[in-house]
């Protein structure tokens, strides 16, 4: 289930053991990542499967040991059959069910110290959420509420999963009333618990980039919620937010774009109406920013003449190497300062990436002739297409 492997990747996979690793990682849509080498080593490509028979009643040094057994075995039939997807995908199964026993069995061990536990239980918990087992969650949140004491933290997180997976099972049936009711509970919980109000804020995110419709509304009522309160946290996270809408509510609407040049002369964004514009979020620490240039310039020069331009806003700190990256690269189009815009006295700029809520870059909008945003995503192919349609006459 692609959005509780999300959800599951902060929550925990990440606080997971290490042996985990062949059941949360390796078990996601891409290829297996964990052993170092996948070339085939020669070795027999042979998996002893008696390490699958898990017996009860062991004591915690039996299941640790299976475990570093399992993890052992795993990393060297990876290595044995080249990384072959069709045979890891064949092992992979059991490998989940079996630690899944292992798992259980380690959760209440008494010789097993607290914290140790917990992200046992914690991988426990995420082996029922990558199978969307509902049921399996709610029974096992019944069974530690029964417990004297409470465990508040196990309680806690199961909620957490729990709370993943409906909202997992709601975009897979692209169930909009469920993904409200799921977020408004969301919401009601981020407003009276700590852990809530800095979890709301991605699950919700999360669902924006899912179903945009509704994941814009919940943001937007999480936003005024956090607006509101008398919690200078929330109120922080409130104005994060704020840029992270105005990015959702980008296409069809015009964009708001200042600054400075990097030669520190000052954007005329109202000279560029007319023209199809790809505003580029970037940095030249940025690998996949620089890998973007060369199809940028290709989409440059083919379509540059017929109203096409590039408006790059760099985040680089360091001046010198930008202008230095500028001089090598010889790009065709200007470049604007995110360092320069802010450090102007004459004049107060707002820092676009702030203000649209990029956290990640590249992060590359396209505006059509009329100001209005076409794309927030206009990379790679999908920015050829996108201009293909803009400029049909363009050879």
């Amino acid at each position: 289930m692609r959005f509780t492997r999300f959800l599951l990747s902060v929550a925990a996979l990440v606080a997971a053991p290490a042996a985990l690793s062949f059941s949360s990682a390796v078990a996601q849509d891409a290829a297996p990542t964990a052993p170092a080498a996948v070339a085939k080593s020669g070795a027999p490509a042979t998996f002893d499967e008696t390490l699958f028979n898990i017996p009860e009643g062991q004591d915690a040094k039996f299941y640790q040991e299976r475990l570093n057994a399992l993890q052992e075995a795993f990393q060297k039939y990876y290595q044995a059959t080249g990384g072959d997807q069709a045979k890891i995908g064949a092992l992979i199964p059991k490998l989940q069910i079996a630690a899944k026993t292992i798992f259980k069995n380690l959760v209440d061990a008494k010789d097993v110290p607290a914290a140790e536990a917990f992200q046992y239980f914690q991988s426990y918990a995420a082996s029922f959420a990558q199978d969307g087992d509902l049921d399996g969650l709610t029974a096992l949140l019944a069974k530690e509420q029964a417990k004297k004491p409470v465990d508040a933290e196990r309680v806690k997180f199961l909620d957490y999963i729990i709370v993943s997976v409906r909202l997992d099972k709601a975009l897979e049936a692209n169930d909009e009333a469920g993904l409200a009711k799921i977020g408004a509970e969301i919401i009601a919980k981020a407003n009276v618990d700590e852990t809530w109000t800095q979890s709301a804020p991605a699950l919700l995110s999360g669902v924006a980039r899912m179903n945009p419709k509704v994941g814009a509304k919940l943001l937007n009522d999480l936003c005024a919620s956090f607006a509101a309160s008398k919690d200078e946290n929330r109120k922080q996270i409130a104005a994060a937010l704020a840029g992270q809408i105005r990015f959702l509510n980008l296409v069809g609407n015009e964009m708001k774009v200042e600054g400075l040049y990097l030669d520190g002369t000052e954007i005329d964004w109202k000279s560029y109406r007319g023209k199809v514009v790809l505003i580029d979020f970037w940095a030249t620490w940025c690998g996949p920013c620089v890998g973007e240039i060369p199809n940028m310039t290709k989409m440059y020069e083919k379509y540059n003449a017929a109203g096409f331009e590039i408006l790059g806003y760099s985040l680089d700190q360091d001046l010198d190497a930008l202008h230095k990256f500028e001089e090598d690269r010889k790009l065709p189009w200007k470049t604007a300062s995110q360092k320069l815009s802010l450090d102007y006295k004459a004049k107060k700029f707002v820092d676009l990436a702030q203000y649209y809520g990029v956290t990640g870059i590249p992060t590359m909008i396209l505006v059509g002739k009329d100001g209005k945003v076409l794309s927030t995503n206009a990379r790679g192919p999908e920015l050829e297409r996108l201009l293909q349609a803009q400029f049909p006459q363009a050879k």
